[in-house]
């Protein structure tokens, strides 16, 4: 299937850059749009039907953060385009609070155009009802059981809520490795057996990133996290020391026994 891409970066070497990928891969993408400004996006927008729209989060006329704002909540429908907001500061990622994290993304420069391409196609099977391929590549025992597919999906589901309710807010990247790494400890949990290093070594493979990054990625995810507020921390950490920190480790394996048992009664 292509997938109908619209573009508005300013940023001239990443502008080119895109434009040549898309052309390059006609037989995947297809370019309706490309602007170098906010200037004319919504008309663009209105006018033809987006399946992602890539904008940089700084623009001349109107930035790519009002653009994705405005046009999120009040197009705020699954056929409605994905969004992907590129940056060269963590900052503007704020931007994705209060959004469906599913239809949304947010890029750091340099662009890794492989890591982009798998935004891309995660997005568009969320927007089409699919569970994300990348989800099914990592958790390998939910492919071809329909009740593991349906525990799965509400699996993850109960893994964002818990997430979110311990304050670690989705738009931080190490929250997407903490959120596979927890999946993949739910439904591998034989082959693993409690050992963290064959779960980060996976997440490695797959998304081509150290091994060293994506562990201190989820270190620091899993230090924002407010155990004494909301719900699901007093029921999963009941009779742990609070005011300790809790390593990733436990932290993973944890959140994995009260979803596994939640699954199982």
């Amino acid at each position: 299937m292509i997938t109908k891409i619209g573009l508005a970066i300013y940023d001239t070497p990443l502008y080119g850059h895109l434009v040549d990928h898309f052309s390059k891969h006609s037989n995947k993408y297809d370019l309706l749009f490309k602007l170098r400004s906010g200037k004319n996006c919504k008309e663009n927008l209105m006018k033809k039907n987006v399946d992602i729209l890539i904008l940089e989060a700084v623009l001349p006329n109107v930035n790519g953060t009002d653009i994705a704002r405005n046009f999120y909540f009040k197009e705020k429908s699954n056929d409605s385009p994905g969004i992907i907001l590129i940056s060269s500061i963590q900052e503007f990622d704020v931007f994705l609070e209060n959004m469906d994290m599913g239809r949304i993304s947010f890029l750091l420069k340099p662009v890794d155009f492989e890591f982009m391409e798998k935004e891309i196609a995660r997005i568009q099977n969320y927007r089409h009802g699919d569970i994300p391929e990348s989800e099914r590549v990592l958790i390998h025992s939910i492919e071809g059981s329909s009740s593991k597919v349906s525990q799965y999906s509400y699996s993850e589901k109960l893994v964002t809520n818990i997430l979110n309710d311990l304050g670690i807010n989705q738009r931080y990247k190490g929250a997407t490795y903490l959120r596979h790494a927890i999946l993949i400890s739910i439904f591998e949990k034989e082959k693993y057996d409690y050992q963290l290093k064959g779960i980060i070594v996976d997440l490695s493979t797959y998304y081509k990133r150290p091994m060293g990054s994506i562990s201190s990625l989820i270190s620091k995810t899993v230090s924002m996290a407010d155990f004494r507020s909301g719900k699901y921390g007093k029921l999963i950490f009941r009779g742990y020391n609070l005011n300790k920190k809790m390593t990733p480790k436990e932290f993973i394996f944890r959140i994995s026994d009260y979803i596994r048992m939640s699954i199982n009664n």
